[in-house]
């Protein structure tokens, strides 16, 4: 359970362009259809400056195991090895496991069946079994959970590129912190009412045929360092409901933004740090960059 559970929550964290490459497929990422600034359109590595302290760099990452990705790029490597302190989306150890666990079940007598209908439950099996996804104990699972675990791909090694990052962080001794924790990521999802699970669980389905291709257009965009092109394949996949797509994505990005960008201030203020988030926060007029930006600082491509 526990080996499966951690897949689940480094896809479940991705949030934006990632292994779970999680939502791609049913259009989670396309946030990204929102006014992109020219100027933050390419490149994955940022630097990060202001007057008397040493740069920063911000990252952006593809949350897989996809081999073709964790070959860490030269200037990546770089920067990460001189860095004082590496900071993450959010830290994975054993209590979040347990918090993952204990919000992707219903604790209170509802089954998955009840709150979807028969003829959903009866595909969401089909589908899961067809792909060889585990199919024990989603009965009890909330609607987020299981689109969570269709959102992402089966893991290979389970060497995720965040897990690779942070394990280089720990073998260099860094410090190492989370932008937010793991209870603020769940609750992206696990505060929408049921209503809402469901036809975002519907959405999933009417879209996981073309789950292999989406995934496959992302990584070629994201090894291309194409933030501009990671967008304009999202616009192909129109979600069904507009008003709760726009909800999500305000939950999903806009809001995660703000509080991602607050928590690394003081980092930035240290100086020499290496932040790493997935690469669906950095660009638009509500990403990352465009928000260090008008908060003063330099923003700069490395790579």
């Amino acid at each position: 359970m526990f080996p499966y559970l951690k897949y689940f929550l480094i896809g479940f964290c991705a949030l934006a362009f990632g292994g779970d490459v999680a939502l791609a497929a049913n259009n989670a990422n396309a946030a990204l259809k929102s006014v992109t600034a020219p100027k933050f359109t390419k490149g994955l590595l940022w630097k990060i400056e202001t007057s008397n302290i040493k740069p920063s760099f911000l990252f952006g990452t593809i949350h897989t195991d996809d081999t073709r990705v964790i070959a860490l790029p030269e200037p990546v490597a770089k920067a990460l090895d001189n860095s004082n302190l590496f900071a993450m989306e959010a830290l994975i150890d054993g209590d979040a496991l347990v918090q993952m666990a204990e919000a992707m079940y219903f604790n209170d007598g509802k089954t998955l069946q009840q709150v979807i209908g028969k003829a959903l439950y009866d595909e969401v099996l089909q589908i899961l079994a067809k792909h060889g996804l585990p199919t024990a104990g989603v009965e009890k699972q909330k609607p987020w959970a299981v689109i969570m675990m269709l959102s992402m791909p089966p893991p290979k090694t389970g060497l995720f590129f965040d897990l690779v990052l942070e394990n280089l962080a720990t073998q260099q001794n860094k410090p190492i912190t989370g932008l937010e924790t793991i209870s603020e990521q769940i609750a992206v999802f696990n505060e929408l009412p049921l209503e809402e699970q469901t036809l975002l669980l519907q959405e999933t389905l009417r879209s996981y045929k073309d789950f292999d291709q989406a995934i496959e257009e992302l990584i070629q965009a994201y090894l291309a360092r194409d933030l501009k092109r990671l967008g304009e394949i999202t616009e192909k996949h129109e979600p069904g409901d507009d008003r709760l797509y726009q909800k999500i994505m305000d939950r999903l990005l806009v809001t995660r933004n703000t509080r991602m960008l607050t928590r690394m201030t003081s980092l930035l203020k240290q100086g020499n740090a290496f932040i790493a988030v997935g690469a669906a926060h950095l660009p638009g007029d509500t990403g990352l960059l465009n928000l260090l930006e008008k908060a003063g600082y330099r923003v700069t491509p490395v790579y």
